[in-house]
């Protein structure tokens, strides 16, 4: 017997759609003046996906975990735990016994369960993204107080294209064991709190131990000159830093819009002039 999750994944579908399911042809992401941020992006065109231990929530990719009550999830859960002690080297008939014998524990079990799915989580690779760069918010939190920048990057295309949209909640996630394969997989790093739902967030990932996913060096994806489509320079960033930042994208394979950010004098938004272009 096995479980139907069409309801599951449609209703994961619906929560956390790809960009051009929900109308969004960009995602912007907004860097600080790390200059050696800026420069592997732009000149090697790599995009960095931080581990959860490096974002600012504390929250983030630390699910909670309830031991199922449905008894095909729980020998869905045997089943796998004997496939792990099988793939550790123990052998198939003492496999079965001992976590048998362990099944009958569900304390030592969830512990186990638990421990895994830290590990699981806390090596999973994430980029974020936002569907604006007249935020003015995530310019002063995310870009050193309009300092930095704003990359505007094409969301109709891979890799940016395989992002998934955050929701928002004020439920905390909750985790299956085993993790699902499909994208309801990537569920606790998918719910947010409602707090931060002015970030309006999209998120990337690289997964170390997955077989099929974008080109990347391990800890980022690796892009194509089309997928960087414009640079908003923040109002207030150094012009030796706007000078390096223009000299890395000269020698990479992108050949975005440049664009200088003016504040409003009439509202509080920004305005936006394009200046240079990427110069040989």
């Amino acid at each position: 017997m096995t479980i139907d999750n069409t309801k599951e994944i449609e209703d994961f579908d619906k929560r956390h759609p790809h960009p051009d399911k929900d109308g969004e042809e960009s995602l912007y992401k907004y860097y600080s003046d790390n200059l050696e941020y800026l420069k592997s992006l732009f000149v090697e065109g790599k995009l960095y996906h931080a581990t959860p231990n490096q974002f600012n929530d504390p929250f983030e990719c630390k699910p909670h975990f309830n031991w199922p009550t449905n008894s095909q999830k729980i020998l869905n859960i045997k089943k796998h735990l004997i496939k792990a002690s099988i793939d550790h080297g123990i052998n198939k008939k003492r496999s079965k016994s001992f976590i048998t014998k362990k099944m009958k524990k569900p304390s030592f079990i969830k512990d186990v369960v638990i421990n895994a799915i830290t590990s699981t989580y806390g090596k999973l690779r994430i980029c974020s993204y936002t569907t604006s760069h007249e935020n003015l918010l995530l310019w002063s939190h995310y870009a050193n107080s309009h300092k930095g920048i704003c990359v505007e990057f094409d969301a109709t295309r891979l890799p940016i294209l395989y992002s998934f949209k955050v929701d928002y909640s004020e439920v905390y996630p909750e985790v299956e064991y085993p993790r699902p394969t499909d994208g309801r997989g990537f569920i606790p790093a998918l719910v947010k709190s409602l707090a931060w739902d002015y970030e309006k967030e999209y998120r990337s990932f690289l997964v170390p131990e997955a077989d099929q996913q974008p080109t990347n060096d391990g800890i980022s994806y690796i892009l194509s000159k089309m997928d960087i489509k414009n640079i908003y320079f923040g109002v207030d960033i150094d012009k030796t830093i706007k000078n390096k930042i223009i000299k890395f994208i000269n020698k990479g394979p992108f050949s975005p819009g440049l664009w200088e950010t003016k504040l409003s004098k009439t509202s509080f938004k920004l305005e936006f002039t394009r200046c240079i272009q990427k110069q040989a």
